[in-house]
């Protein structure tokens, strides 16, 4: 019976169809709240449906206009000093923009508060940060209704007109750029979109008012702050001496004796490469067969070498070869075999098949790098040869030892199986000797520095303590073969020029005059002291720190507090998400 003739004999019951299926289109809530035909959601909030259309919508508009306002704030001063209109700013133009913003810090406040709370909403379970914009900004909504909290026009529009972003070099709003921003054209308002607009400021400003109720105005204590900030952007200056590795003596060659052992200490690190016996299976496509169909065709294949645990092989592609349902392909080599079986190899020395390239997970991949590292267990190379012997190979099979298929270069599709694994054992001394006397040189050279350097370190140390002078302490290195001088200004704001060896956490942690930690690397080992400190103490910086860097470091904790809410509220709130919805750390 064909489709027409079904439909003219059937003609009741499809009307019936068509008609449910349009009261179902009909009734369904698109908005999220369900709908007598289906209840489905992408994520849910506090029992709200919120289907995958809307909430990816919410998300990407939450993040959109945010960062829109920011850019828009970035553009507008850019413009306001570019002077001829190129867009490029020229140096004396960047100094302007850049003397303007230090005397204007609620600027980069503003800017601050916008990444925060970008940087907040994109927190989450789900892998697509548009998923937990959508997820937080439902949870805003529900809080708001809770706490009765909801914005008026008003309060919208006083919003919008306190961000730099809208307020032109007059003090005027910007209009214009509320239209780019809203979606107008031609003088025409573009409802949806400013509506969707204002819904973001909106729940900017649910968002700020939960903060100040979960924060409770919590600051951090003013004088540990402005010192912590101080010690961040100080300036240093020291005097620094480098032992070069080449500069300390050799260690003697080690005898016989010795290198076997220290040999026998370590004898688990000195072990056989692990070597496989691989076979490759090929499937070639006939004539004018796409590679789409040639895929469709190996799943089948795949299926039903997985119903036999991997035996039968040659008998499946036999059977799927004359399937006359399959993409038409061949697998027969010249010889008439199915395939060919590759001798013991190692992964570092693979033979020539072995090292051609297919497309694995979307990169170019060896062969070799798959059947090393995809295939876990096979039968081991005494059970695989006995097996051959005796003709029970098939005895042997397991789906677990193949990998495929995979599309070559020659757009042939290719099945790998791991025959046999033999396990690395551990060497015998004199296949071992040659590396370990190479590691164990190596090991008695790190040493030499380190016992050279600890040695220096010592010396300088006590000398320090018997109050001798950066001069004479520095005078021992120099003696001692190591190159010495001076090394900054380095502003630890920047962490910039800081010689090797060094780091932000021992000039903090180490005082004016005194010996910073021993810094020890393969190259060589270094011994500083700091010898002067400064801050900057001039108005722009003091202006900055009071008026910007201060508030934004209380911002920080009040975003850890809120961090904790956003948590409990998922759970109050019992936000459910479907099996769609890729959770953060999934594959």
């Amino acid at each position: 019976m064909t489709f027409l003739e079904f439909i003219r004999k059937n003609s009741l019951l499809v009307l019936i169809v068509i008609v449910a299926i349009g009261a179902g289109l009909i009734m369904m809530d698109y908005s999220g709240q369900g709908s007598a035909f289906s209840r489905d959601f992408y994520i849910q909030v506090n029992g709200t449906n919120y289907q995958h259309p809307e909430a990816y919508h919410l998300g990407e508009n939450g993040s959109n206009v945010i960062q829109n306002i920011y850019s828009s704030t970035h553009t507008k001063l850019r413009n306001r000093f570019d002077a001829n209109g190129d867009e490029e700013l020229s140096a004396d133009e960047e100094a302007a923009l850049s003397a303007w913003v230090q005397q204007h810090p609620e600027i980069e406040s503003s800017q601050a508060r916008l990444q925060y709370v970008l940087q907040a909403w994109c927190f989450g379970p789900c892998a697509e940060t548009e998923d937990n914009i959508a997820i937080n900004r439902a949870i805003l909504h529900e809080e708001a209704k809770t706490l009765g909290i909801v914005p008026s026009k008003e309060q919208v529009d006083n919003y919008i007109k306190s961000l730099p972003a809208f307020t032109n070099a007059d003090g005027s709003f910007d209009t214009k750029l509320y239209q780019n921003l809203t979606g107008y054209y031609d003088g025409v308002a573009n409802n949806p979109a400013e509506q969707a607009f204002r819904s973001v400021i909106s729940d900017l400003i649910i968002w700020e008012s939960i903060g100040a109720m979960v924060t409770n105005g919590v600051t951090h204590n003013s004088k540990v702050e402005s010192d912590i900030i101080d010690a961040g952007n100080q300036s240093i200056k020291g005097k620094t001496a480098w032992l070069a590795a080449d500069k300390v003596s050799a260690p003697a060659e080690p005898t016989e004796e010795e290198l076997k052992a220290w040999w026998e200490t370590r004898q688990q690190n000195y072990k056989s490469e692990q070597r496989r016996i691989v076979s490759i299976y090929t499937l070639t496509p006939g004539k004018d067969v796409t590679v789409d169909a040639m895929m469709n065709t190996a799943d089948v294949i795949m299926q039903d070498l997985s119903m036999a645990n991997g035996s039968g092989i040659d008998t499946i592609l036999e059977n799927a070869a004359n399937n006359p349902e399959n993409a038409e392909f061949s697998y027969k080599l010249a010889d008439g075999s199915t395939h060919i079986t590759l001798p013991l190899c190692t992964e570092a020395a693979p033979p020539a098949e072995l090292l051609a390239e297919v497309d694995y997970k979307g990169q170019n991949t060896t062969l070799a790098t798959i059947a090393f590292n995809e295939v876990d267990s096979a039968p081991t190379v005494a059970a695989y040869e006995q097996a051959c012997q005796d003709n029970k190979l098939a005895n042997q099979q397991a789906i677990q030892q193949m990998r495929g298929f995979f599309l070559n270069r020659d757009n042939k599709l290719v099945l790998i199986k791991v025959e046999a694994i033999e396990t690395p054992t551990t060497l015998p001394y004199e296949q071992a000797k040659d590396k370990a006397l190479a590691d164990m040189k190596t090991e008695r050279a790190d040493n030499a520095l380190a016992l050279a350097a600890e040695k220096l370190y010592k010396e300088m140390s006590d000398a320090a303590a018997a109050g001798e002078n950066t001069e004479s302490l520095f005078a021992k290195a120099t003696a001692a073969g190591a190159d010495v001088g001076d090394f900054g200004p380095c502003e630890l704001g920047i962490n910039a020029n800081l010689p090797e060896g060094i780091s932000v956490q021992d000039l903090l942690t180490t005082g004016t005059g005194k010996l910073c930690p021993l810094a020890i690397t393969p190259a060589g080992a270094r011994i500083s002291v700091i010898t002067e400190r400064t801050v900057p103490q001039d108005t722009q910086y003091t202006m900055s720190k009071m008026m910007y860097r201060l508030p934004m470091s209380n911002a920080k904790l009040s975003n850890m507090l809120i961090y904790d809410w956003m948590n409990s509220a998922r759970i109050r709130y019992n936000v459910l998400l479907s099996e769609q919805v890729k959770l953060y750390g999934s594959k």
